[in-house]
C-alpha cells in the first residue's frame, strides 16, 4: 500500500489531511491521520490481512458495514467509552479501492486520545469497576436488539466453535508442538466445557453481540477511564466470552472489581455462571495457541508451556475445581 493510494482513499472523506503515520499492519493495515485544520485526529483502517488466515468475515463489505453501523448504534444509545465511526463523502461507511485488479475495503474512525494498558500496570479500583460496567452495557445493548446471529459477523465459543478450535489444536500434535497426553487432556476438556455448554442455552440472556477480543491490547487508559477499542472481531457468542477476555486482563486480586461492576448493571452470576466462565477462560487462552500454530516463532514457547497448562489448568476444571483466580 503506497502513499498515493493512501492519499486517494482519504480524498473520499470530509476531512482535511495534514498528516499520517503508521500504526502497524496485523489484521489491519492502520494509520493515524491529524486534520490540523479542525484539530481532529482519525484512525484509517484498510482491511488488508498481513496473512491469510488473519482474514475472514470481518474484513468483507457487507461485515464491515455491520460493525460501523453498530459502532455507530452504540455511540447513540449508550455511554460507552470507545471509537466513533465517520461516513465518507457519499455517506457510507465503508470505502472501496481497487488495486491490481484487487477490491480493498477501509473505514475511517474518530481518533481516542489515550495510552496502553501497561503489562504490569495497576489499574485503579475505579477504572476496573467501570470497564467491567461498560462491557456489561454493551450486553445488555445487544439484549435489546434480539439478534443472536449474522451472516456477515463470526460467532465465537459455540459448541460448533469449540470443537473447530479442538481440530485445530490436534494439529500441533503433528507439528510436534503438543504431546499426545497434552491433546487427551485438551479433548477432555472440550468434552467436559462443551457438554456443560449444552445445558446453558442460547437466549437473550446468554448469547448475543459480544466484542469477542478483549485484552489489553485493546483497551486504552484515557482521562475519562479504559475505552473499549477494536471491535474488529466483533459477532456473536456467549458474553461470558467477553467477561473471561476482561478478568484475564487484570490479576487475580482485581477480577471481582470487574464482576462487580458488570453485574452491576446485570444479574448477578450463578453457580452455574461462573463455572463457564472459568472454562471459558481456559477456552480464551487455547484460542491464543490455536492462532497462533502458523507461527513458527511461537512454537518453541508453546510446546513449553502446554504441559504446565494442561496439568495446572484443564486437569482442574475437568474435576470441577475453580481455577478462577489462579489462571
Amino acid at each position: 500500500m503506497n502513499d498515493k493510494m493512501i492519499s486517494e482513499i482519504l480524498r473520499e472523506y470530509p476531512i482535511h489531511v495534514s498528516s499520517t503515520a503508521f500504526i502497524r499492519h496485523n489484521e489491519n493495515l492502520t494509520y493515524k491521520v491529524t486534520d490540523e485544520v479542525n484539530g481532529m485526529s482519525y484512525l484509517l483502517r484498510i482491511h488488508k490481512a498481513v496473512t491469510p488466515n488473519l482474514s475472514g468475515l470481518q474484513h468483507t463489505y457487507e461485515g464491515l458495514k455491520v460493525e460501523m453501523t453498530l459502532l455507530q448504534e452504540l455511540n447513540a444509545r449508550t455511554d460507552i467509552l470507545m471509537q466513533t465511526p465517520v461516513r465518507n463523502t457519499v455517506g457510507e461507511w465503508v470505502t472501496q479501492w481497487t488495486e491490481e485488479g484487487e477490491v480493498i475495503q477501509s473505514t475511517l474512525l474518530q481518533w481516542i486520545e489515550g495510552r496502553d494498558v501497561q503489562k504490569d500496570e495497576v489499574i485503579s479500583k475505579e477504572h476496573i469497576i467501570h470497564l467491567g460496567e461498560q462491557v456489561s452495557n454493551l450486553h445488555q445493548f445487544g439484549r435489546t436488539t434480539g439478534i443472536r446471529t449474522s451472516e456477515f459477523r463470526p460467532t465465537h465459543a459455540g459448541i460448533a466453535e469449540n470443537e473447530s478450535m479442538l481440530k485445530q489444536l490436534e494439529l500441533g500434535v503433528s507439528l510436534g508442538i503438543f504431546s499426545a497426553d497434552d491433546y487427551i487432556i485438551l479433548k477432555r476438556f472440550f468434552e467436559v466445557l462443551n457438554s456443560r455448554l449444552e445445558t446453558y442455552p442460547q437466549t437473550s440472556d446468554t448469547w448475543g453481540i459480544i466484542h469477542a477480543d478483549i485484552n489489553k491490547g485493546n483497551l486504552l487508559v484515557t482521562q475519562h477511564g479504559i475505552a473499549i477499542i477494536d471491535f474488529c472481531l466483533f459477532g456473536y457468542g456467549y458474553y461470558l466470552y467477553d467477561v473471561a477476555g476482561s478478568v484475564l486482563s487484570f490479576k487475580p486480586d482485581e477480577r471481582d472489581h470487574f464482576i462487580a461492576g458488570y453485574t452491576s448493571k446485570s444479574s448477578a452470576f450463578t453457580e452455574k455462571d461462573m463455572k463457564l466462565l472459568e472454562g471459558v477462560m481456559i477456552l480464551s487462552i487455547l484460542g491464543f495457541y490455536a492462532f497462533h500454530l502458523e507461527n513458527e516463532d511461537k512454537h518453541p514457547w508453546m510446546r513449553e508451556r502446554m504441559p504446565t497448562f494442561c496439568n495446572k489448568y484443564c486437569l482442574p476444571f475437568i474435576d470441577n475445581q475453580s481455577i478462577f483466580y489462579k489462571l
